[in-house]
């Protein structure tokens, strides 16, 4: 598949999931892979007449510290892209709170304590630089809850250089062992830039060098999606 087309196959998958659920858990990062996923599956979920309005949405990660209506905020990517388009109301939007001025490992223990009291029905997973899942960089403990989290030189080269990003050096993310609880993971590469990184991560060694690795470990509650030519790379 292209890269448009695996979005879509990626978000068919998320709609599957509210079709069946419609007050499902769902658990949803930013960046430019996750938004081709997330612009799918808003544009299908209007043109089906699928009611997103009883599920409850979660969040992946966030820069911190960082203001809600920065450019850069995930919380305002995923108010613009996602929720105001669906008509979703605040009771049903569970966010990373990462204001500046907050102790962000208290909000990180917050933020955990939320989620352990909730079944999070399907997370959507794009790989990063060294197989990073969310922002649990390479040497992160596959036993890791949320937490504060500082960013990796390569992360930050991605987001500030190649990208031209104006973005803080942490972030608050969900854990290894938070994400893997998930009753479904959408593990997805839609960039040629992570080919090495997705075949590191599906057949090399299982490790915390690699944290998208570990997602062997959890069965078959994990579902890879990638484009035909990051697959004829792996």
């Amino acid at each position: 598949p292209t890269r448009d087309e695996a979005a879509r196959f990626a978000a068919e998958k998320i709609l599957e999931v509210v079709k069946n659920k419609p007050d499902a858990a769902l658990t949803l990062p930013s960046g430019q892979q996750g938004n081709d996923v997330l612009d799918q599956m808003v544009h299908l979920a209007k043109n089906r007449n699928v009611a997103f309005d009883q599920v409850h949405f979660y969040h992946l990660d966030e820069y911190f510290p960082i203001e809600p209506s920065h450019n850069e905020s995930f919380r305002n990517n995923l108010h613009k892209r996602v929720y105001e388009p669906l008509g979703i109301t605040p009771d049903h939007i569970h966010e990373i709170m990462a204001d500046p001025g907050c102790d962000g490992h208290e909000v990180a223990q917050a933020y955990e304590k939320l989620l352990a009291s909730t079944d999070i029905d399907i997370l959507l997973h794009p790989i990063g630089p060294n197989g990073h899942m969310a922002f649990d960089e390479a040497g992160t403990s596959r036993d890791s809850l949320t937490h504060l989290a500082k960013l990796s030189e390569k992360t930050l080269f991605r987001d500030r250089v190649t990208r031209g990003l104006d973005t803080p050096e942490h972030a608050i993310t969900q854990g290894i062992a938070t994400i893997m609880r998930a009753k479904k993971i959408l593990f997805i590469d839609l960039s040629p830039d992570y080919q090495e990184d997705m075949r590191q991560s599906l057949y090399g060694p299982i490790g915390e060098h690699n944290p998208s690795s570990l997602l062997r470990t959890c069965g078959q509650n994990v579902e890879v999606v990638m484009t035909q030519t990051i697959a004829d790379h792996v």
